[in-house]
């Protein structure tokens, strides 16, 4: 059975611009309304909607009255029957008048005449509609607004378009016809000062040459003033070398669009100026002090969520660095955290060892990233470059040991009780597993986070609060520890055996046969595992001070190097 026809719908697109600023250009703010209207009026051609070739557009009358002949038009053709539909881009094009507005509608409601904004999606059919319009009308702020988006949808729809949008002319272009135009004299220059830089690495050398060899600014005259023609600064040769213009491209919100004029620069060229803008930019971070950078710069706070900035003092030749809050930097002191500011040195060891015991434990990785339902390449994958990056830690640049850190931290919080160090699973997932799965997190989830913490305390000494960083696990060897960890390891060795031999068939029943969880045994068993020397220093009571049978529980590297390392038996 045939689908009925719709029946012809008529639409009128009614566009009107409070001033004539700007309707010179070739694709103006009317063209743009238009523009948006007309795709509306297509995705409805299913219901029979249809464009009128006669155009109302009033450029430069305001929407305060109905003195405007476009509209006039608009309303003598609906009176005669020639309309069905009258589309406009935002409801204030039609009238900002909310008595003007109600007396278009109710002729448009007596000719049987639909009423549709286009982006705000409202239909005067139905009597919400006209209420919801009266309301909007009735708010200075929406007028605002709207005045907002319809200037930035105008700069977009344009910059899509590759028009270039006025300003600054830059060096290599004129401006003819409200267009750029290249400059042969510029634009030798602009290709001069791209390689060079290029050729000399940074921008201090480059405007160190371009200095002496006497090159100048662009010459610029405006209302009998002259400007430029001076030395280049570095902020000018900065931006003359990020500006995409000079490749033909038009740059808007974070995306580039072909522009309608000539390019200056080779794409090739310009992509290796940007790499090693972007190099010099890293090295940059940490130009103070290469060899003692401040590593938690922008991701260490207070734990009353103030930030902490780097700071140093000198004493002699040496310089020591510090972690402040700034609510203290900005005498906001009754906002401040219970630690105001700690040493650099202090803070970063304990937290960067903390990470690196994360890496370098298998099973406190793979809890983390449970939820994740890793496969099994994946899983190996992770344990592999955790391992990987933390053997490699210590012989990474300080650079990439910044990068690193920003990549998988979120925050570091410093409280009187304890340093938490929120890190993301989708920075780790990135960084260890490199995968672009459909499994990595997102960033707005609250999943994506997960806790370590180090335990602290504030000791307070001759008036002054000092941090002490302790170890969750600190011990002093005592009796109990050495044979509590002494036991937990004949345990292991027992049920390993057991599964081995096949005198037990699984962790179930060997879990039935002594009475315990086979939670507590995957905790324990591990210690099996341990290098035979680790073992044998164990049952001599021969123990490091700060090892703990709740420290083994956690998980140690299964490389016997690394346990070595990891453990401290190697530091006895």
């Amino acid at each position: 059975m045939n689908k009925p026809t719709p029946s012809l719908k008529r639409c009128a697109i009614y566009t009107r611009k409070s001033s004539e600023e700007g309707l010179e250009q070739s694709f103006n703010s009317l063209d743009a309304q238009r523009e948006a209207c007309e795709s509306y009026i297509k995705s409805q051609q299913h219901e029979g909607w249809t464009t009128l070739a006669t155009q109302y557009n009033d450029g430069g009358f305001s929407g305060g009255n109905t003195e405007r002949p476009a509209l006039k038009t608009l309303i003598n053709d609906v009176k005669l029957g020639k309309i069905d539909v009258v589309i406009v881009y935002k409801v204030d094009r039609l009238s900002r008048s909310l008595a003007d507005f109600v007396k278009i509608i109710d002729l448009f409601d007596q000719h049987d005449v639909s009423f549709v904004s286009v982006t705000q999606q409202f239909n005067t059919s139905s009597s919400m509609g006209r209420l919801t319009l009266n309301v909007l009308l009735s708010f200075a702020q929406f007028e605002r607004e709207v005045t907002s988006e319809r200037i930035r949808d105008k700069i977009a729809a344009s910059k899509k378009r590759g028009m270039w949008m006025g300003g600054v002319v830059p060096l290599g272009y004129d401006v003819i016809d409200k267009k750029l135009v290249v400059n042969n004299v510029e634009a030798k220059i602009v290709k001069h000062i791209y390689e060079r830089y290029i050729k000399l690495g940074t921008v201090r050398k480059l405007k160190e040459e371009l200095d002496a060899e006497g090159y100048l600014s662009k010459q610029r005259k405006k209302d009998q003033c002259r400007g430029g023609g001076k030395p280049f600064g570095r902020g000018a040769l900065y931006a003359l070398l990020k500006n995409p213009l000079y490749i033909g491209k038009v740059a808007h919100q974070g995306n580039l669009f072909e522009g309608q004029h000539a390019a200056i620069v080779d794409t090739s060229l310009w992509d290796t100026a940007q790499t090693l803008l972007n190099e010099n930019k890293q090295n940059n971070q940490t130009r103070n002090s290469v060899k003692d950078p401040s590593f938690f710069s922008g991701i260490i706070f207070d734990d009353n969520n103030n930030s902490m900035s780097p700071a140093h003092t000198r004493k002699g030749n040496r310089r020591y660095r510090y972690y402040v809050s700034q609510a203290v930097l900005q005498y906001r002191e009754a906002d401040a955290g219970s630690v105001i500011r700690i040493s650099a040195n202090k803070i970063e060891g304990p937290v960067i060892k903390r990470l690196m015991q994360c890496l370098r434990t298998p099973n406190e990785l793979l809890n983390a990233f449970s939820h994740l339902k890793l496969s099994a390449k994946q899983q190996s994958t992770l344990i592999l470059n955790s391992k990987n990056a933390a053997t490699n830690w210590d012989v990474l640049s300080p650079a990439n040991k910044i990068s690193c850190l920003k990549i998988i931290t979120r925050k570091i919080m410093v409280g009187c009780k304890s340093i938490d160090i929120t890190l993301s699973r989708a920075g780790m997932t990135e960084y260890l597993i490199n995968s672009n799965s459909d499994n990595k997190t997102s960033n707005e989830n609250v999943d994506d986070e997960f806790l370590l913490s180090i335990p602290t305390r504030l000791k307070h000494c001759n008036s002054e609060s000092k941090l002490i960083i302790g170890d969750k696990y600190a011990s002093d060897n005592n009796p109990t520890t050495i044979c509590a960890i002494q036991n937990a390891l004949k345990k292991a060795l027992s049920w390993n055996q057991a599964l081995t031999t096949g005198e037990v068939s699984n962790m179930a029943q060997l879990a039935k046969q002594e009475n315990v969880t086979q939670r507590y045994i995957a905790h324990l068993i591990k210690l099996a595992f341990l290098a035979p020397d680790i073992i044998e220093a164990i049952i001599k009571g021969d123990i490091p001070k700060k090892l703990t049978l709740g420290r083994l529980k956690e998980g140690f590297a299964y490389d016997w190097d690394e346990q070595r390392k990891e453990l401290e038996f190697n530091h006895q």
